[in-house]
């Protein structure tokens, strides 16, 4: 029985095609940094809703911005645990520009039937289209409560999972965030 004659590939038949050269550990490192510096807002499922896909854009919030909220709400409140909480629900309420809703990897805006077809942008404007009808003057913190069916435990994981983005928007919030693989 004669075994077949092994063939070797000579040096100088390895097509250039053949070759890939892994990046270097910078070369990763900056592509990594371009990503995480590009990435500005997030889409966001709001708990309670994830069944119809119902997400939140935010956006990144500058240093300034977040110190405009927390000035304040110290002139408002002294009690630590209120002030925390209406430092989040600021924090929530103006880093939104929308909602949407999510299938695969598109979002389409929500639009407000009863508001001409208008997008449905604050929080108010989705308590709304959910059927809120304030008995005072509307203010957007009482809009995210009722979203939220007035549990506070559910807008803090929110805050939670919004607070986490931006201290790290390269983080892929299905994956890393709500441990769901794409």
């Amino acid at each position: 029985m004669e075994l077949p004659e092994e063939q070797s590939t000579l040096i100088h038949e390895i097509t250039e095609d053949e070759v890939t050269q892994k990046p270097s550990l910078a070369d990763q490192l900056r592509s990594r940094r371009e990503e995480i510096a590009g990435n500005k807002q997030v889409y966001l499922p709001i708990t309670g809703y994830e069944e119809f896909g119902v997400v939140a854009r935010h956006r990144l919030m500058d240093r300034q911005q977040v110190e405009e909220i927390g000035r304040k709400v110290i002139g408002e409140t002294r009690e630590r645990g209120e002030r925390n909480m209406r430092i989040l629900l600021d924090t929530i309420i103006n880093s939104t520009s929308g909602f949407f809703l999510q299938s695969e990897d598109e979002y389409d805006e929500i639009l407000n039937a009863q508001e001409g077809e208008s997008p449905v942008i604050t929080w108010t404007d989705f308590a709304r289209y959910l059927g809120w009808q304030p008995m005072a003057e509307p203010d957007s913190r009482s809009a995210v409560y009722f979203v939220f069916g007035y549990n506070e435990f559910a807008i803090g994981q929110y805050g939670i999972l919004l607070n986490r983005w931006m201290s790290n928007t390269g983080l892929k919030v299905d994956e890393e965030l709500l441990g769901e693989g794409l």
